[in-house]
């Protein structure tokens, strides 16, 4: 076996035909990176010429002159092949010392264990521990079994087996989540393809969805630059409201409730009026005046919109075998038209149209108590009959005494960033 630096095509060829791929190693995210000053290596194990392990390094240079090397998602290779493992690692130990490094980071797309629609775990079900057993008996650190969604990258995804036609995977939504997406559409939401054009509106939906929920996010700049790299991998999906469909679909219910209330009138001439008839009066009077102020509403948002709004916004992006959910937002004063539905439901006809066994909705906790804060985005995706996949996690591999320290601040920086968003 011999440790090798590899060219971008190389690693590409390499990275692309691996069961661990994903858009994390590629040469897109590599640029990404590099454009905002991250060095980057392509580091490989050949034998008998031929690449056997890879990964895509992002170094990042911390304090008095050190160094992290980070191959997210990575490495790519066979954690069962315990010599290759701990050739590759004490090769790379011995790279990365020399360039002043302090540690090696990787979050490998290796499942721990698969569990059922509830985030409960599967009786019987197999469970990776012997690839954490190995990478800490070559003394790599576990960051352990963490249930956040807001600490490096996702260790918990929500993700949806595609091996069955639409109709039939379709008819394993739940109730509310196919009544929501029929609702949606009806209600005047479609949906587009973005472009770099709408990169600007894609930012405030965004930034106003983080705001309001508590989350991080990226500037203007960081998508533009994503746009550029990731090319054809990237997708964005736009909801926009239509106004005319808006208008004609609020009409519409106001007037077939005027006959409804009509018919109720009409049997109450005729017949006994009891309590049943009254009641349904009332209610049909309600709904007739909610009717008719949402005509004035759609009305008015035609006037103001006569080419529609953009309400909502989904960043998909191809990830071997996943078509992944990156980033999603909505404008809050439109959150009842419930635009996430037809993007995911759009993502999913894509994900079929292109090729993929999967989708992943991505980052959830994993706490599944309705009490948890992050519960509603596990909610949303749930409702489409998804199963938990939880990753093995976050390892380190200590390069220096000075891991030691930043691993302290580290702690306290990620307490502080809980805090935060509590």
């Amino acid at each position: 076996m011999k440790f090798v630096e590899l060219n971008e095509k190389e690693f590409q060829t390499f990275a692309s035909s691996h069961e661990q791929e994903s858009f994390f190693q590629t040469v897109g995210i590599a640029k990404l990176r590099e454009s905002y000053g991250s060095k980057i290596y392509y580091l490989g194990v050949k034998e008998k010429n031929k690449i056997v392990a890879a990964a895509m390094f992002s170094v990042t240079k911390t304090f008095l002159g050190r160094y992290t090397f980070y191959a997210p998602r990575g490495y790519l290779i066979d954690y069962n092949n315990k010599e290759l493992l701990a050739f590759f690692t004490k090769e790379l130990k011995a790279f990365c010392k020399q360039r002043k490094g302090i540690m090696l980071k990787i979050d490998p797309n290796v499942i721990y264990q698969i569990r059922d629609n509830d985030g409960s775990v599967i009786p019987g079900n197999f469970r990776n521990d012997e690839v954490i057993k190995t990478l800490k008996e070559l003394g790599y650190k576990h960051f352990g079994f963490n249930t956040d969604v807001i600490n490096t990258q996702s260790r918990w995804n929500a993700r949806l087996d595609l091996s069955i036609p639409y109709e039939e995977l379709r008819k394993g939504f739940s109730k509310t989540t196919k009544k929501n997406i029929e609702a949606t559409y009806k209600k005047g939401i479609q949906i587009r393809k973005g472009t770099s054009n709408d990169l600007e509106s894609m930012e405030e939906i965004l930034i106003e969805t983080a705001n309001r929920k508590k989350f991080s996010y990226r500037s203007l700049d960081y998508y533009k630059r994503m746009y550029k790299y990731l090319g054809d991998d990237m997708q964005i999906y736009i909801a926009y409201l239509d106004p005319d469909i808006y208008l004609s679909s609020t009409k519409d219910l106001f007037h077939e409730e005027e006959v409804n209330n009509q018919k109720i009138r009409d049997k109450m001439d005729h017949d006994n009026v009891g309590n049943k008839l009254k009641n349904q009066l009332d209610t049909s009077n309600r709904l007739l005046e909610k009717y008719q102020k949402e005509v004035e509403v759609a009305t008015k948002f035609k006037e103001e919109n006569p080419k529609g709004k953009d309400i909502g916004v989904l960043i998909s992006l191809k990830s071997g075998l996943e078509y992944l959910t990156l980033y999603s937002g909505i404008l809050v004063e439109y959150k009842r038209f419930t635009p996430k539905y037809a993007m995911y439901n759009e993502h999913i006809l894509d994900a079929y149209k292109f090729g993929f066994p999967y989708v992943n909705f991505y980052g959830i906790s994993g706490i599944f108590d309705p009490k948890n804060r992050y519960y509603g985005v596990f909610e949303i995706k749930k409702g489409f009959g998804v199963s938990v996949i939880e990753l093995i996690g976050e390892f380190t591999y200590p390069l220096s005494f000075s891991y030691y320290i930043y691993t302290w601040l580290r702690k306290i920086k990620i307490f502080i960033r809980n805090l935060k968003y509590r």
